[in-house]
C-alpha cells in the first residue's frame, strides 16, 4: 500500500448543514439502538416482552416511539444517499473517475459492518448501507423527480410486505404463527437463556448474536432493508439535487417541509400509538400492520427535522449548539461504532462482569444515552482540533484510496 498521502475534504468544501444533520441523526439513533443492547431483542417492538413496565417507562416508550423510532435512521439514510452524489460531483468536477473509488468505499463499509455485526452488535446497519450503495451509484445522474419516484416505489414495496404478512395472518398454519409469536413474546425460558448468554463471555453471546446478524443481512434485508433504506437514500439524493440538503433552498421551502412533515407525520404515528398501545404490541397484527403509520410518518418527521436544522444552521445564531453537532457528524462512522462498543461493554459480560443486560429500565436507558452524548460531543470536538478526521474515517479513507490521508 502506498505511503503517499491524500487530502481529506477541505473544510471550505464541506456543507456544514449536512455535518450538523449527520451529528444530530447519529446521536438520535442511540435513543432506539440502546434497546437492542439493554433488553431482550423482542422488547425493541414489544415493550412488555420482558415483563410489566411502570408509568415512567411507558412514557419513555411512548415519546421515543413518537419522536425517534425510524426518524433518525431515515435522516441518516437520506444523508448517505446525498453523500453518494456529493462524492461523484466533487470527483467529476476535478476530472477524476469515481466508480472505482465508490465501490472500494462500499467494500470498506461492508467490512466494518460485518465485523461490527458479528463481533459487537447484531443490529448493525453498515452492511445494509454498503449493499444498497452498490446500486445507488448507478442512479447518481438521475434527475430529482425520477429519484423521488423510484424511492417512493421502493418504499411502497416495503409496505407491501407488511400488508402481505399482516393480511394473511388468519391463514397461517398454527405452528408457524405460534413460533413467530415467540419473536414478540418469548417464553420465560427463552428470556432466561438470552439473558444468561449476554451476561456471559463474548463467545457465549455469539449463540444469539450470529443468527440475529445473519437474519438482518439476509431475510430482513430482502423484505425491509433494501426497500426501506434504499428508498430513503434515493429521497436523500433527490433532496441534495433540489438544494434542500445543501442549505440553498428558500426559507419558504424549509418552512413548508417543516409544516407538512410534522403536520402529516405526527398524526400518522399517533394513529399507530392509539390503535396499538404498549399493551397490544405483542401481537403479530401489531408487528405487521401496527407500524405502517410510523413507517410513513417517520419519513415526514425526518424531513421536518432536516428543515428545522437547516434553518438553524443558516440563521447562525445557535453556533454554540451546531458546532458540536457538526464535529460529531464529521466523525459519524467512528461515533456510530463507538456507541456500540460502549454499550457492548456496559450491558454485556465481555469484560468478566455480569453486565447490565436486563437490569436497566427505559428511564435509566435514557440517562445512559445522555451520558454517551456528552462523551461523544466532547471527544469529537477535542479530536478534530488535532486531526482532520476521525480514526475510523482515516482507516476507511485509506482502505478506499490505498493511501494515507494527509
Amino acid at each position: 500500500m502506498s505511503t503517499q498521502s491524500i487530502p481529506g475534504t477541505p473544510l471550505s468544501e464541506r456543507i456544514v448543514g449536512i455535518d450538523v444533520l449527520r451529528g444530530f441523526a447519529l446521536l438520535g439513533i442511540l435513543v432506539m439502538n440502546i434497546r437492542g443492547f439493554a433488553m431482550v431483542s423482542a422488547a425493541y417492538i414489544n415493550p412488555l416482552a420482558a415483563g410489566p413496565i411502570d408509568s415512567a417507562d411507558r412514557a419513555v416508550w411512548w415519546i421515543t416511539t413518537l419522536l425517534a423510532d425510524q426518524k433518525f435512521m431515515a435522516l441518516f439514510s437520506m444523508l448517505f444517499g446525498a453523500g453518494v452524489v456529493l462524492m461523484y460531483e466533487r470527483r467529476d468536477a476535478a476530472g477524476l473517475p469515481s466508480a472505482g473509488l465508490h465501490y472500494r468505499r462500499m467494500a470498506g463499509l461492508f467490512a466494518f459492518g460485518f465485523v461490527h455485526a458479528y463481533a459487537i452488535w447484531f443490529g448493525d446497519i453498515l452492511v445494509t448501507y454498503a449493499l444498497c450503495g452498490l446500486w445507488l451509484f448507478v442512479l447518481r445522474k438521475f434527475p430529482a423527480w425520477l429519484l423521488i419516484l423510484i424511492g417512493v416505489f421502493m418504499l411502497l414495496v416495503g409496505t407491501g410486505f407488511n400488508l402481505l404478512f399482516g393480511l394473511t395472518l388468519p391463514y397461517w398454519p398454527d405452528d408457524v404463527a405460534a413460533e413467530m409469536q415467540t419473536v414478540l413474546q418469548p417464553t420465560a425460558a427463552m428470556i432466561a437463556d438470552q439473558t444468561a448468554a449476554y451476561r456471559g463471555n463474548w463467545w457465549a453471546q455469539m449463540a444469539y448474536r450470529a443468527p440475529e446478524a445473519f437474519g438482518m443481512q439476509t431475510f430482513y434485508f430482502g423484505i425491509w432493508g433494501i426497500w426501506r433504506a434504499g428508498g430513503v437514500m434515493l429521497l436523500g439524493m433527490a433532496f441534495l439535487k433540489l438544494g434542500v440538503l445543501r442549505g440553498t433552498a428558500s426559507r419558504g421551502t424549509y418552512l413548508t417541509l417543516i409544516g407538512i412533515g410534522f403536520g402529516v407525520g405526527l398524526p400518522l404515528i399517533l394513529l399507530d400509538l392509539l390503535r396499538y398501545p404498549a399493551d397490544d404490541r405483542g401481537s403479530l397484527e401489531a408487528m405487521f400492520l401496527g407500524m405502517l403509520g410510523n413507517y410513513w410518518g417517520s419519513l415526514f418527521v425526518a424531513t421536518a427535522y432536516a428543515g428545522v436544522v437547516m434553518l438553524i444552521v443558516r440563521g447562525g445564531k445557535l453556533a454554540w449548539a451546531t458546532r458540536p453537532l457538526a464535529a460529531v457528524g464529521r466523525m459519524a462512522l467512528t461515533n456510530y461504532l463507538a456507541q456500540s462498543v460502549i454499550c457492548h461493554l456496559l450491558f454485556y459480560g465481555t469484560l468478566g462482569h455480569a453486565g447490565l443486560f436486563g437490569r436497566v429500565g427505559w428511564v435509566e436507558q435514557m440517562g445512559i444515552v445522555a451520558g454517551v452524548w456528552a462523551l461523544q460531543i466532547a471527544w469529537s470536538t477535542w479530536w478534530l482540533k488535532r486531526h482532520p478526521m476521525g480514526p475510523m474515517e482515516t482507516l476507511w479513507r485509506r482502505m478506499s484510496y490505498g493511501k494515507r490521508p494527509a
